[in-house]
Order: C-alpha cells, then structure tokens, then sequence
C-alpha cells in the first residue's frame, strides 16, 4: 500500500476539511460555501463514505490531501506530510533527485502564455489602459491563460503534461480533465536571480477575489524568499549602489518602464529576512518607496530591522494619499523623481520627530537602532537621540530594547492552522478589535501582544509565510471559528473580562470549533 492510500485509509475527511471551514450536515454528507472560488450559496460537498469532497461550482475536487493541498497553498506532497506529521501516521517518502526539467518545462509554459496574448486583444487593451507599454510585456514577459483546455492540448503536444500537473499549476479534475490554476488571468513569470522560471502569478482581469494568486510553493519556489523583479534589476541596484523596495507586480513593471530599473518587490508577503539577505549581495542602500498611510507605515516597520540587521542603510519615501507608485509613474513622473531624490534615512526622519516632541520617535528610534549591527555606527545613532532629546547617553541604551532572536520551530510549536492564519490576518488586515473576542493559546496570545506593539520582528517567519488561498476570507473563518461562546461559561457571578474567558475555556478544550 502507498504512502498515500496508507494516510487516506487512517484519517476522516470530515475531520480534515472542517479544521479549515465550516462544515454543515447535509443527510449522509457535508456542505459548505467553496473557499476556491466566490460561492454565494453551498456548492462544495464532502462525502465520507466516498472519502472526496467536489465543487458542483468550480469543478474542484478531490481527496482530504488534494484539499490541504489548495487551501494552504502547498505541493500535494507537501500536503500528505503535513497530515500524516498532523495525526501521527509513519509513512515513508521516497526522494526525488533534483535536476533542471521543472525550470525546462515552467520556461516553455512562460512562452505558450507570453504567445497567447497575441491573441487576446482584450487583454493587450487591459494593459494598454494601465500604460503598461509593449516593450514592458516583452521584458518581463507577460501573457495570458484563454483556457484550461487550451494550455492541456499545448501540454500534450509538447509531452510535459504529467510533469507540469506535479509543479501544482495545473489540477487534475477528473480522468483527462484538468483545470489551469490560472485560466482567464493576466500572467507574471516569477523568476529567480538567475532569470530561471520558478512561478506564476495571475491577476484577475475583471471583478472577483482573491485579485491575484501565485503558484503553489515548491522545493524552488519560497515566496518568503523570492524577491519580484532582482533577476532584471540586480545589475542596475550593483550599478546605481542602492534598491527601490515597492509592494506589487506593477509597481515593478511601472517603475522599471519609467527608468527605475533598480526597483524590486517582495511577492505578495510581508518582507522577511530572505529578502533582506538576498537584497544585501547586491548593495548596502535601499529606499523604500510605500503608501503613506497606516498600512504603508507598518510595512515600514516590519521591513526596516530585517534591512538595517543586514547592515543595510534604509531611507523612506511615503507616497502622497491614494497614489501608489504604478499610479505616480504615470501621473507625476517629475513628483515622483522628486520623492525618490528627497528620500530621507530613517534615524534622521526620526531624529525630527523627536526634536517636535511626537512621543513615539525616541522609541521607535531606539527599536530600529537595536538592530544596527556595527556598533560604532550604532554608538554615534545614540549620541544623536541623546542631543536630541536631552536625554544621557546611557539612559538611552538603558532603554534600547534587546532584539531576540525568533526560532520558528519552537515559536509555533504547538498553534493551529486557525490560529496562524488569524495572526497573519491581525498582522496584514488589522482589526484588532477581533482579538478581545477569539480563544488563543498562550503562544499565540504573546505574537499577537508582539503584532499590537508592532514588534513585527518577533513574529515567526512561518506565522508571517502561513499559506492561504484568500487572506480576507480565511482570516474571517478562522475568526468565527476561534471566537469564545458565552454561553458555555458560567457567568452568574458576574461578568468576566475575555482573558479569564479563555482560561476557563482552555481547561475544557484544546483548540474552539464552533456549534453546527
């Protein structure tokens, strides 16, 4: 018996697909709202006698390995190891060798897309509306998905058809019918710094959600560590001696279109530490060119210690209210040279704030400083804050925090797959007026302090990389299903506040599954 025929014979279907959504019984199956597609009323049916749940909306279906598979964003054998390490199943995989066919074969996909715009006028005239210019979609090769059947009849031809339904692009309905993950959308080749074809994203062309999505992850393809754009900009951030640090597809595009061609991007996920790392080979100088708003800000925050930990020099453009930097390159290419030119490091911009006296600026500005990591340079930081502020120097290493070090292993050890995505949700989304109301282990209540206290560096890599279809959609079920019920507690001594809720809760259950 395989290693996964093994899995499927130990484990409940039910089981599995209701640890991810709400499930409702429906006579001898299960029902619910598609979490792949956007389901206005119940079309994903589960069925535990047969072991398969199907979507009599999109197609999809499968078994509970399939299911984990799509939900969490994740190849089908990363899947099967993750249940079996989930419910204590021995299996043995065997190991594959790696070569370089999967790059062969992503790269000739990449080109059947490319060559399938052609051929989609609408399409061509989406770009066109955005101001995206041809020799753009030529340089970072762009195409487009008409068709699951399409991309097959092309797959068959060129004989990969088997080994590109293993990169997880491609999902297996049925018996000879298959479903291109990204069939009607816009398509991104994401490459590594070598220029390899390792991923796609794909952007809706009309309404709908999620707006964008990427490939399944792979022993090549890490978001957390895959950097948008380095593979055509690293000779130019060598060249000009520092990086642009935007957030999306096409601020890349835009800003490389209008001269900037030293721009990157992280892929959709917060900045880590593998972006800093990968960005420090190349210069020791980045700007980061973000919203001005709240959500701009926190991205600032989380991506600064892991910059300035590589010992790399950060400065901060905050964009004017409601432009992003696709939208500026269009509008105002002079405004947007400017804010570039005027870029100030963030000491100094801090160093400001604290002459006006804003409360915050001296801790923030310590916070960064804990992470510079030449000590004479972080040695004259403190002789600055103290002129400043009027404060001693040593009163203000006094007050410098420690940074600690995250071990991911042992930081998550223990949380829920709910549990890490309402964490990535209150770290992306916000809404932490959510929080007062969900039962949380004690792990998972300190992240959530450290995200409050915008100690983003405190939050596990593996929290911040939690793999989901729909953030909005994932974090609101994960929501209801860790909210506290009332009604269980005996509350006729008063009313208790929401920490001694979740106390008295955790002795009775380990992990809060909501009433059907």
């Amino acid at each position: 018996m395989s290693a996964r025929d093994e899995l499927l014979r130990k484990i409940d279907i039910v089981d599995v697909i209701s640890s991810y959504i709400d499930l409702k019984r429906v006579g001898s199956n299960y029902s619910a709202r598609c979490p792949f597609h956007p389901d206005d009323t119940p079309s994903f049916f589960v069925s535990p006698s047969k072991g398969i749940f199907k979507c009599f909306g999109c197609g999809v279906g499968g078994d509970a390995i399939k299911f984990v598979s799509l939900y969490e964003n994740i190849s089908y054998s990363e899947a099967l190891i993750k249940l079996a390490k989930k419910y204590n199943i021995p299996i043995k995989i065997k190991e594959t060798k790696k070569d370089n066919k999967p790059f062969h074969i992503l790269e000739l996909v990449a080109s059947y897309y490319h060559s399938a715009l052609e051929n989609a006028p609408k399409v061509i005239d989406y770009l066109k509306s955005r101001g995206v210019s041809s020799k753009s979609v030529q340089n970072f090769m762009l195409g487009y998905s008409p068709s699951s059947e399409d991309l097959v009849s092309f797959l068959k031809k060129e004989g990969i058809l088997d080994a590109y339904e293993k990169t997880g692009n491609l999902i297996k309905l049925d018996e000879g019918v298959y479903k291109d993950l990204f069939a009607g959308r816009l398509i991104i080749p994401i490459r590594d710094e070598k220029g390899n074809c390792i991923a796609f994203g794909g952007r809706l062309l009309q309404e709908g959600h999620p707006k964008y999505i990427n490939s399944p992850e792979s022993e090549f393809f890490k978001k957390r560590s895959v950097v948008f754009g380095l593979h055509q900009a690293r000779e130019y951030i060598k060249e000009m001696d520092f990086a642009i640090v935007v957030e999306g597809y096409f601020d890349v595009i835009s800003m490389h279109q209008e001269g900037y061609k030293n721009t990157v991007a992280p892929l959709g996920t917060a900045f880590s530490q593998d972006h800093a790392k990968a960005l420090s080979k190349y210069t020791k100088n980045v700007v980061l060119l973000f919203d001005g708003d709240n959500a701009g800000k926190k991205a600032v925050r989380l991506a600064t210690p892991y910059l300035l930990s590589q010992g790399i020099n950060v400065k901060v453009a905050y964009l004017p209210e409601g432009e992003d930097p696709d939208t500026m390159a269009k509008k105002d290419k002079e405004g947007l040279r400017t804010l570039i030119q005027n870029a100030q490091d963030i000491f100094q911009i801090l160093i400001e704030e604290i002459k006006e006296g804003k409360s915050y600026a001296l801790k923030d500005f310590l916070y960064y400083a804990s992470f510079v990591t030449d000590v004479v340079y972080q040695h004259e930081l403190i002789k600055l804050a103290s002129s400043a502020s009027n404060l001693s120097v040593s009163l203000l290493y006094e007050q410098m925090p420690k940074v600690q070090k995250v071990e991911d292993k042992e930081e998550t050890l223990g949380l829920t797959y709910n549990e890490k995505v309402f964490l990535l949700g209150l770290m992306r989304l916000g809404k932490e007026e959510y929080l007062k109301d969900v039962v949380l282990s004690p792990k998972a209540m300190q992240i959530a302090e450290y995200i409050l206290a915008g100690d983003y560096h405190m939050v596990p890599e593996d929290i911040k990389n939690t793999k989901v279809y729909d953030l909005e959609s994932a974090f609101e079920t994960s929501y209801h299903l860790l909210r506290v019920d009332k009604s269980q507690f005996d509350l006729s001594q008063g009313e208790k506040d929401i920490r001694k809720l979740r106390e008295e809760k955790d002795k009775y259950i380990v992990r809060f599954r909501r009433m059907r």
